[in-house]
């Protein structure tokens, strides 16, 4: 089963769990390439300031000056030819070079719309969460998912990957110059 080496990944779990999943697996990430350092804290502090909204895309320009020794690789929908199985080859083909793969999945989320003595008003909301692919075999590709520390699954050779990213197909790779 290709898989990166993961005697090497930290699988260090988010702490902030409303905003930390970027800034947790990249810091995952620098850590499996030997660099050590920032944290999941630091890297947080670092989008609120510098990039404001916590999309790859919006980021990259971002990561690439605070630092200059990785490469930052993002692509979204269009540069998949907005096809899955574009997604899944190109997970694969990272992996087998030993290299982990962002990849932003859609969540449900409560939002609190206002607090009153008369109640909550809360109203679901969909958001994006991300995890790490790490390995695959011939059906399934596996993820570290930081929000609970877990290593998750799933098959491609059914549409089950493609419901959970809900179409959003934004990854991000990262690798030393």
């Amino acid at each position: 089963m290709p898989k990166i080496d993961l005697k090497k990944y930290p699988k260090i779990r988010q702490k902030n769990l409303k905003y930390g999943c970027i800034p947790v697996n990249i810091v995952n990430v620098l850590h499996y390439y030997g660099e050590y350092r920032y944290n999941e804290l630091d890297l947080l502090n670092f989008y609120f300031r510098t990039v404001g909204a916590l999309g790859f895309n919006v980021a990259v320009p971002h990561l690439k000056a605070l630092l200059p020794d990785f490469e930052f690789k993002f692509k979204g929908k269009i540069d998949f030819g907005n096809s899955i199985d574009n997604v899944i080859e190109y997970i694969k083909l990272n992996i087998d070079k030993k290299i982990p793969v962002l990849v932003s999945f859609k969540a449900w989320g409560n939002k609190l719309l206002w607090h009153s003595e008369r109640g909550l008003k809360i109203r679901s909301k969909e958001k994006a969460h991300i995890r790490t692919a790490i390995e695959y075999n011939n059906y399934e590709v596996y993820f570290f998912d930081p929000g609970d520390g877990e290593i998750k699954s799933f098959n491609y050779k059914t549409n089950e990957f493609l419901e959970n990213i809900k179409g959003d197909f934004h990854t991000l790779v990262i690798k030393r110059r």
